[in-house]
């Protein structure tokens, strides 16, 4: 299972590992109802609503409390006029109700794989908590930052491709990508040192569309300005940046040959490993200081294999294509 929290912390559950949340897959907006269904051979939709509101005289409900699993649900089956199947629960924690359905067309599927699903999807009911309004702002932080890291794990997967197939553009803006993504998570683990918390500096990890972005430069700047890279790194950086924006704008234009692509790959791969190490260095900070996210757990002992399905299953939300998908143990 892994970890899926609404983007106003309100609540969390766990979704099966082959099922995607489809919401940003499909362009909706990331509210309610959020959705999740498996990325190959779906048969049907699991969907989760909630919404604030007085809750009514139900003795049912009324001893429900923030954090508590193993909800009571009202659980009712609806045989549309379209044909479609809708399986819904319902439950109250204190002014939260929240609303579960199963959408399926019963004309097109097993009847035996939908059963199998709706348990699934009522295992992920018995998972569900209401988090404490004052827990709201520490669990946004930490979805997004596994968000962050799964989108880091995805870039090797283009790496990869890149080195294969000698791709020294793509390779390029890889190491670009994750030179930046190093020294977000650098910036952010050394702000947790210097306030003594587990909250992220969260801008450094997610930008909304309607937000002002922190570009490349800046965090160059601003890992400069925390001593998270020397002055001779920094000059190198800019270096760099300025060759890639040759490349991407004036390869046509100007008499950069092929040859020097290559060489200015190997130099952001360098400079990719150099801050990667700097950026261990710093969870292992850390660790020893038992301070941040990093605090109470070692951050180089190996993780478990289903440490490892979690990462895939995220990877593979992050690609939505066939092409990169990673199959788990159980498949």
């Amino acid at each position: 299972m892994k970890t899926f929290t609404s983007p106003d912390g309100i609540f969390e559950v766990h979704i099966p590992i082959d099922w995607d949340y489809q919401n940003e897959l499909h362009g909706h907006e990331n509210e309610s109802p959020f959705s999740f269904q498996p990325f190959k051979n779906p048969i049907g939709c699991f969907q989760i609503s909630h919404y604030i509101k007085q809750q009514p005289n139900n003795e049912i409900f009324s001893n429900q409390e923030y954090l508590q699993r193993d909800l009571t649900f009202e659980k009712t089956i609806i045989d549309e006029e379209d044909g479609f199947i809708l399986v819904l629960w319902g439950t109250w924690v204190k002014d939260n109700f929240f609303m579960a359905k199963y959408i399926y067309r019963p004309l097109l599927v097993d009847e035996q794989g939908v059963l199998k699903e709706i348990e699934k999807a009522e295992e992920c009911l018995r998972s569900l908590i209401c988090i404490k309004p004052e827990l709201r702002i520490q669990a946004t932080h930490f979805y997004r930052y596994e968000k962050f890291l799964s989108a880091l794990a995805a870039t090797f997967d283009l790496k990869a491709r890149a080195i294969q197939n000698e791709f020294p553009i793509e390779l390029i803006i890889i190491n670009a990508s994750q030179i930046d993504a190093y020294l977000r998570l650098c910036i952010v683990f050394k702000y947790q040192i210097i306030d003594k918390s587990n909250l992220f500096k969260i801008q450094y990890l997610y930008q909304d569309k309607t937000e002002k972005a922190i570009t490349e430069k800046l965090i160059y700047k601003k890992a400069l300005e925390m001593n998270i890279i020397t002055d001779h790194m920094y000059d190198l950086l800019f270096d760099l940046y300025n060759d890639r924006n040759k490349i991407v704008h004036r390869y046509i234009i100007s008499d950069i040959k092929t040859f020097t692509l290559f060489e200015i790959a190997k130099k952001y791969e360098m400079m990719s490993e150099a801050v990667r190490l700097i950026l261990a260095e710093i969870e292992k900070e850390q660790f020893d200081n038992k301070l941040g996210y990093n605090g109470s757990k070692d951050p180089l002992v190996n993780k478990s294999m289903e440490h490892a399905d979690f990462l895939k299953s995220m990877v593979n939300e992050k690609h939505s294509t066939d092409r990169f998908y990673r199959q788990f143990r159980e498949e």
